[in-house]
């Protein structure tokens, strides 16, 4: 499994103490929210790469850039290397050319709006993912269960939750114990796919097993401390908006003011002038 990967999953917060980190959860959700939203009302692909790299600039002051890049580069850069070309030349709505290639002695037109569209979509998943991320990543598990918690979710959803939060790395640990036990027992890893997936059972069962016996251990736990017990539920950590989590807000009512008349006056394409939206839908 890569580096990256096992950092999301274990979800690590960054033991660092930035002003993204000091935001108040809901404020960081809401940025999430609203910032996915707009790119998604504006078919405008360099004002969608502002987003990107608003929120971007956010994660380097968070200290969590690197990962964050990684993880959309990921998404982004192979869906563009894919997308331009395919949509440029065969995009349906296609018609203003921007150039020829000559491929096997077949001419190719190429044409703006394909290449628009190639280019808008990759960068709104890359919107999404990142402002995503920036919020889990900032955002510490208890905050983040007092986040549900101060929205009236299901108690029982709250713990499914803070259960896949605490586990996840418990498990990660789990199997990478696993993994040297049986190396040490003579497991090859180095081996072709089929023979890796053949290996897998050997690394499933015991982590199956071992996951099943700290369920069982859990839940005898929780009953024995009334957790099904039929009163209200408290939280011990109580969320407040702090100075600057208003002054956040603010620039966010503020830059939402902008963006409506953006597009009230210039349209859904303020820059680009993009053409083939509602045609496309």
């Amino acid at each position: 499994m890569s580096s990256l990967a096992t950092s999301i999953l274990r979800r690590s917060i960054a033991e660092v103490d930035t002003p993204m980190h000091r935001l108040d959860p809901r404020v960081k959700f809401l940025f999430f929210i609203w910032i996915s939203v707009w790119a998604y009302i504006f078919l405008d692909y360099t004002l969608t790469a502002i987003f990107l790299i608003t929120v971007l600039i956010l994660t380097f002051i968070g200290k969590i850039f690197k990962k964050t890049v990684k993880a959309v580069s990921i998404i982004v850069v192979p869906w563009m290397a894919v997308g331009i070309p395919i949509l440029s030349a065969l995009f349906p709505w296609n018609k203003t050319l921007i150039y020829n290639v000559q491929l096997f002695g077949y001419n190719i037109p190429l044409y703006y709006e394909g290449l628009a569209w190639g280019i808008v979509w990759p960068l709104r998943i890359g919107v999404c993912l990142a402002s995503a991320m920036f919020f889990l990543f900032t955002t510490e598990p208890v905050k983040l269960i007092a986040l549900l918690f101060n929205f009236r979710m299901p108690f029982r959803f709250i713990y499914a939750v803070a259960g896949a939060l605490q586990f996840t790395p418990i498990l990660l640990d789990d199997l990478q114990t696993i993994i040297q036990a049986q190396r040490s027992r003579g497991l090859r890893t180095d081996v072709s796919l089929l023979k890796r997936l053949a290996n897998y059972p050997v690394l499933i069962v015991p982590l199956t097993l071992s996951t099943l016996n700290k369920v069982q251990i859990r839940a005898i736990a929780l009953e024995s401390r009334g957790f099904s017990a039929p009163v209200t539920k408290t939280w011990p950590y109580d969320l407040s908006l702090k100075r600057r989590d208003y002054i956040f807000l603010a620039g966010i009512i503020a830059t939402t003011i902008i963006f409506i008349y953006i597009y009230l006056v210039y349209g859904f394409s303020p820059i680009n002038h993009l053409q083939f939206y509602i045609a496309a839908g």
